[in-house]
């Protein structure tokens, strides 16, 4: 029953989402003071579907490795249904969103800067913690885009699920 090291890596994600929407709470901005408040940013509702579905990934991996071998019925039935969720957020939620965020961040960032990120809002957010939200969107999204692995399976991120020097630096 060792850890995989894509499990551990699951777990990491899962820790950084929670560190970066710990510390993007905590900072005292204008605008979470208004209607919405954090709710009313693409970028913060992409962060925390991210960290849900990472949540439910480290879910299913402990789920799978407690279950391996028990062959106990209902145990397996539920894992099932719990990798079906786990594909379905990935399809249907975690992906789509993360992409979409990613490239209209960026495509209207590099057209007028101003526009969708002033440099009034480097006094608030700082940089590293604006790079974080949208660099691990941006890997999570190309990771999932490799599609390592069976669909269904409890290692469908697949092994090689970590960040790779490539994603950072581009």
């Amino acid at each position: 029953m060792a850890l995989v090291p894509c499990q551990v890596l699951r777990v990491a994600i899962l820790l950084s989402y929670c560190s970066i929407l710990c510390n993007y709470k905590a900072i005292e901005m204008p605008s979470h003071q208004t209607y919405g408040g954090s709710w009313k940013f693409l970028t913060f509702i992409d962060l925390v579907i991210q960290a849900v579905f990472f949540g439910i990934c480290v879910l299913t991996d402990l789920s799978s490795l407690l279950t391996r071998g028990s062959g106990n019925q209902e145990q397996e039935r539920q894992l099932k249904k719990l990798i079906s969720l786990r594909d379905w957020m990935l399809a249907v939620l975690a992906f789509p969103v993360g992409v979409f965020v990613v490239a209209v961040f960026w495509i209207i960032y590099a057209y007028d800067r101003e526009m969708i990120y002033p440099k009034l809002l480097d006094n608030f957010i700082p940089g590293w913690l604006n790079h974080g939200m949208k660099e691990r969107e941006r890997a999570e999204a190309r990771r999932a885009a490799e599609g390592n692995g069976e669909a269904g399976s409890p290692s469908s991120m697949g092994p090689n699920a970590g960040l790779h020097p490539r994603t950072l630096g581009s």
